[in-house]
């Protein structure tokens, strides 16, 4: 392959990964007939002084307005109810739940099988992670159509629990209260003990407007990384995964969502707690903020008093979402090569089950991969040796007829026909590759399975850089030696040397700078992504010594 198309090629891949670990994915703008910006609808009244409409679900009752001066719902945790708070916790192999009944929300879901961190005696991780209104509210509009209610302040009563559930059983909860217009409110809540899915039935019986809403909540922007995408409401609708950022949502401009809806709430890099809705209704998806809250409110048109949902609480393990059925795998965003990127997840998955080690599946994915591509690969070898062995000749001509360019031309093709050399041959192998690379990129970055998994000696966490001891480097974040990123830049280096020089000084010293370009940018990035760029560097220089002697 000509060093110009090499060039090309690393220097578009440096772009597509440089821009990713600088840049958060910003948070969408209003598409057509997608995302439209409102003044409300994130299921809480209006804060005083403010007006605004209520969702404008298509076809339903639009343009109705908020009365000034409506109080703002008050933080779930701290009512202002008379009545003592009770709790109840529900148990399985997966999660614990706790439910208060303070606005019947969810106070807790804990996640057995995953930690904060990597340490041994660190916390189970909370999927209910917020400093103000707790997740799994209920809203509705008022019967004068004047204002949004809400649960927050009810003293709901529990029935059942608390329940230790098998992982073949089931345990159902139910709250009833009475809402502030008098409505009757009940939440059925159905544990399964195998299962991240929660069965959930809400009701408001009492009033005209067949208006309800359900709504996720999560300290703004708390998980979110450079290498998360983005942390915030998420929604399935029409087919497409829409997505914006909890922090960078204008609290007095949310983002809403009109559609066919096959799921709605909250997602993390690794974790996602979705509303699917259950039956063919209208619905709308608002993505809003109060203060540093994040609130996804799925509302839902034309079912009278009572809904029904299949609330996943959960890991984004693409097998797990996938056995929860509503599309839920499409969580998992593997970005423009999606057809490439998830066959790549299941083999490095089905391989890190089998081998017990998440960094050895990755070396081995890798080796397979460069197996599959050694034909393609000895092609561009190839070429790049005869493109070699005539650099003598191309640029005496270059030289001879540079101010005659269609002579220059003509010389050129003459002199690649007697040699049977194609100037193109090299590139479109690397063409070829390119939706690999930027597949298993993807794969690499989204699978929850390389999070807190350990590799060898101080690779304690895949899903993070690669850092032994506490030494502080500029640049380098968090602090410690990049050994793993240092090894890859020299393997980088050993490759360039490999690779028979340019003709064109400028070309080599630039080419000779892609180690360094490529060390800098590694330096952040997830240990994952820097053992498959590693390991294929070390197999490039095998395949490389082999061309070099055979003479191919």
């Amino acid at each position: 392959m000509e060093r110009n198309a090499l060039l090309a090629f690393v220097i578009s891949i440096a772009i597509l990964i440089g821009y990713q670990m600088l840049f958060e994915t910003p948070a969408p703008g209003p598409q057509p007939g997608e995302a439209v910006p409102s003044t409300a609808g994130d299921g809480y009244a209006a804060a005083p002084a403010e007006t605004a409409p209520l969702p404008a679900i298509e076809g339903v009752k639009p343009n109705l307005r908020f009365a000034t001066g409506a109080a703002a719902e008050p933080a779930p945790g701290r009512p202002s109810l008379e009545v003592p708070e009770r709790t109840v916790l529900v148990d399985t192999d997966l999660y614990t739940a706790k439910l208060t009944s303070w606005g019947g929300r969810l106070a807790g879901f804990t996640l057995k099988r995953y930690r904060l961190t990597t340490e041994r005696n660190s916390p189970l991780l909370d999927m209910v992670e917020s400093d103000g209104a707790l997740p799994l509210g209920l809203h509705w509009p008022s019967s004068d159509g004047t204002k949004v209610l809400s649960d927050a302040s009810v003293a709901y009563q529990i029935e059942g629990g608390p329940a230790k559930v098998r992982a073949d059983g089931k345990s159902k909860i139910v709250l009833r209260g009475t809402g502030p217009g008098g409505e009757t409110l009940t939440k059925t809540l159905t544990f399964r003990g195998d299962s991240y899915v929660v069965g959930l039935e809400v009701s408001v019986d009492g009033r005209s407007d067949d208006r309800l809403a359900v709504s996720w909540t999560r300290n703004a922007g708390s998980d979110a990384s450079r290498w998360g995408g983005i942390d915030g409401p998420t929604i399935l609708v029409d087919g497409d995964l829409e997505s914006v950022a909890g922090s960078g949502i204008d609290p007095a401009q949310p983002t809403r969502y009109l559609g066919k809806v096959d799921w709605a709430g909250y997602a993390t890099h690794y974790f996602l707690a979705a509303f699917a809705p259950l039956g063919d209704l209208s619905h709308e998806f608002v993505a809003s903020r109060r203060g540093d809250i994040g609130v996804g409110t799925l509302w839902t048109a034309g079912a009278g008093n009572q809904l029904e949902f299949d609330l996943f609480i959960g890991p984004k393990g693409i097998e797990t979402l996938k056995a929860a059925g509503h599309r839920l795998d499409e969580s998992v965003d593997l970005g423009w090569f999606t057809i490439v990127a998830r066959p790549l997840l299941s083999l490095l998955l089905f391989i890190g089950q089998f081998v017990g080690n998440y960094g050895l599946a990755i070396i081995i994915v890798t080796v397979l991969i460069k197996l599959v591509m050694y034909p393609i690969n000895q092609k561009q070898s190839t070429a790049m040796k005869k493109m070699q062995v005539i650099q003598p000749e191309l640029k005496k001509i270059q030289e001879k007829y540079k101010d005659d360019r269609e002579t220059l031309n003509k010389e050129m093709m003459e002199l690649y026909r007697r040699h049977k050399v194609n100037p193109l041959s090299g590139c479109l192998p690397m063409v070829l590759q390119i939706p690999v690379f930027i597949g298993l990129y993807n794969a690499l970055m989204q699978s929850i399975e390389l999070r807190h998994a350990p590799f060898i000696g101080w690779i304690t966490d895949l899903s993070k850089p690669d850092r032994l001891g506490t030494l502080t480097i500029p640049f380098v974040d968090p602090p410690g030696i990049p050994v793993l990123t240092l090894l890859m830049g020299a393997s980088m280096l050993v490759q360039q040397r490999m690779m028979p020089a340019a003709g064109d000084p400028t070309q080599q010293r630039m080419m000779m700078l892609m180690p360094v370009v490529f060390t800098v940018m590694f330096v952040n990035f997830p240990a994952g992504l820097v053992i498959y760029w590693f390991a294929n560097n070390v197999l490039t220089i095998a395949q490389q010594y082999w061309t070099n002697r055979s003479g191919a």
